[in-house]
């Protein structure tokens, strides 16, 4: 029997196990995405969708979904702003929180 080195084998088992680890871990969607798109805000938002010089802090996003959401009688809960802001924050804003 033919003795192979073990540093033959690692490189081959580095990218098997890269290839089998990255195929069963899938990422979950932002929530606020998943919210974003079952309430298809884009349908008020199409033309210019989001404007960081008008809703200039994080605070003001908010504000503007919790408008949305009310004026639009969408019915999300407190929580479900929040994510919501959050996302549209890190996607289109990039305000401090």
């Amino acid at each position: 029997m033919k003795n192979i080195p073990l540093k033959s084998y690692a490189i081959p088992l580095v990218i098997i196990g890269s290839l089998l680890s990255s195929q069963t871990v899938m990422a979950e969607p932002h929530p606020g995405k998943v919210l974003h798109d079952d309430n298809n805000c884009l349908r008020c938002h199409v033309d210019k969708p989001y404007n960081p010089s008008k809703t200039d802090s994080f605070p003001k996003l908010i504000k503007s979904v919790r408008f949305c959401n009310e004026n639009l009688g969408i019915g999300l809960f407190d929580d479900e702003i929040e994510e919501l802001a959050d996302y549209l924050n890190q996607t289109y804003y990039q305000h401090p929180k």
